[in-house]
């Protein structure tokens, strides 16, 4: 079952995709587009490079033309694939899996491996993306999993000055109220540099045009246990106020059998603020 779209209009739905189209027509890395059907409706992926498989499942209200430096840093030692989470703004089907709806989520991660990797991937996911990641069923599809900022391991934190920069953007969004919650999301001595300015205009059509998700909840425990035999490796920046490492630590030792990377001077959009953080966590996977 999936619930409505998650756009407040087709005129939205338009704006949301023809800036993804733009931006990713824009991005100079050889690259294709592939769209496919899942249980969850049409799903869009970007595919760049070669060499070891990496899918890449962006975060709560992210997608694959948010996230093209954080890609060019994997090329060309990997071969890339982004998906658009079914129910995110992006180019994927905009209808969200209603009920169980990480279990849904789960389910259509082997569906994209098996589609578009000829041998085992790597999943690599950010926040929603990483709890995604967890509720997918270990298999010989997937060789490790890179868990950035996740959710899926506790509850997001969440704080008045939370409420203070979200509920504005909410609102009635502007580049200036959305460069304020990047600014809360981010490390506060490490900036996005260029992608700063890309990511507000962003922010902004997303807060006018979608309806956004809340964090998930925990992936229940033995659902996480089932990769306690698989490579996994668990970072967070040292400054997330979403998943700070003392919050996400004693899952990830007692579920995972993994310590917690703790990045100094990022927040919860390390891939976004330093793009060489997922080439870094995809050596400590695979030492």
């Amino acid at each position: 079952m999936t619930s409505p779209t998650i756009y407040v209009s087709p005129a939205g739905q338009r704006r949301v995709r023809d800036w993804c189209r733009e931006r990713l027509d824009s991005w100079t890395t050889e690259h294709r587009m592939r769209t496919m059907e899942t249980s969850l409706g049409t799903t869009a992926v970007v595919i760049a490079g070669h060499g070891p498989c990496v899918l890449l499942l962006p975060g709560t209200n992210f997608c694959a033309a948010t996230l093209l430096e954080v890609a060019d840093a994997l090329l060309p030692d990997h071969r890339v694939i982004i998906a658009d989470l079914p129910g995110q703004p992006g180019l994927s089907a905009p209808q969200r899996p209603g009920p169980g709806r990480l279990a849904a989520y789960g389910r259509w991660v082997g569906e994209v491996v098996g589609q578009v990797s000829a041998g085992p991937a790597v999943v690599v996911g950010h926040s929603l993306g990483a709890a995604v990641a967890l509720a997918t069923r270990p298999g010989p599809q997937i060789s490790g999993l890179v868990l950035a900022s996740p959710a899926g391991l506790s509850r997001a934190r969440l704080t008045p000055a939370l409420l203070g920069v979200t509920l504005p953007w909410l609102a009635a969004a502007t580049t200036d109220r959305s460069q304020a919650l990047l600014r809360y999301m981010s490390g506060q001595t490490r900036g996005m540099a260029g992608a700063d300015h890309r990511l507000a205009e962003w922010m902004t059509l997303v807060a006018r045009h979608s309806r956004t998700s809340l964090a998930p909840p925990p992936v229940p425990k033995p659902i996480v246990r089932r990769w306690a035999g698989t490579p996994v490796v668990v970072a967070t920046g040292a400054e997330d106020r979403f998943y700070p490492p003392a919050r996400i630590g004693r899952p990830a030792r007692a579920l995972l059998g993994t310590d917690v990377v703790a990045v100094p001077g990022l927040g919860h959009l390390g891939p976004h603020e330093d793009p060489t953080l997922l080439p870094a966590l995809l050596d400590r996977l695979r030492a």
